[in-house]
């Protein structure tokens, strides 16, 4: 089995609460269209004072998207290390389309060790935990045949159930909503 691992650190950054038209409005005012294809310019448009981005020197826009059964848009950002908590806290309070919303963040470090939670909302943090962390080695033995009772979708499994638990429980104590 070869290595599949990301190459960034990536954060999964949902705002909950856009209505369609809202969506629309959004992706007329900024570049949704662009960062759906991967432009960077909607990080800028959205928190155009850099300085308010924290101590994240390098971050990307990796894919954009809306879905209307759920009125959330999802936006992932690739980032070196660092999670981008000054980027999303600033974006929650000085994004009118953020504003009065839930907006969580899930990260994946980039050596998928860690797994952490982060939720705002007007800029005051709601959230801030880790999710999930492994040691190097135990990560290390999902990519390793040797280790048949380890597979990469194992791996994918653990993360991503700690993410669906901490989305789930800031929905159900944030927004009042029990979709359990």
């Amino acid at each position: 089995m070869t290595s599949t691992k990301i190459d960034a650190t990536r954060s999964y950054v949902t705002v909950y609460g856009i209505t369609p038209e809202q969506a629309e409005d959004f992706a007329f005012d900024y570049d949704a269209t662009g960062a759906a294809l991967g432009s960077d310019s909607l990080l800028f448009q959205l928190v155009p004072n850099a300085d308010e981005w924290s101590s994240v020197g390098w971050i990307e826009v990796a894919d954009y998207d809306y879905d209307p059964s759920t009125e959330r848009l999802l936006v992932t950002l690739e980032t070196k290390w660092e999670r981008p908590k000054g980027w999303v806290l600033a974006a929650s309070r000085d994004t009118s389309y953020f504003q009065n919303r839930l907006v969580t963040m899930t990260t994946i470090s980039e050596d998928e060790c860690r797994v952490g939670g982060y939720a705002c909302m007007d800029g005051e943090v709601l959230q801030d935990k880790e999710l999930l962390s492994l040691d190097a080695d135990e990560v290390a033995r999902y990519y390793d045949d040797n280790y048949p009772d380890h597979g990469v979708d194992d791996l994918d499994t653990l993360l991503w159930n700690a993410i669906n638990k901490f989305e789930q429980v800031c929905k159900d104590f944030y927004l009042g909503e029990d979709n359990s």
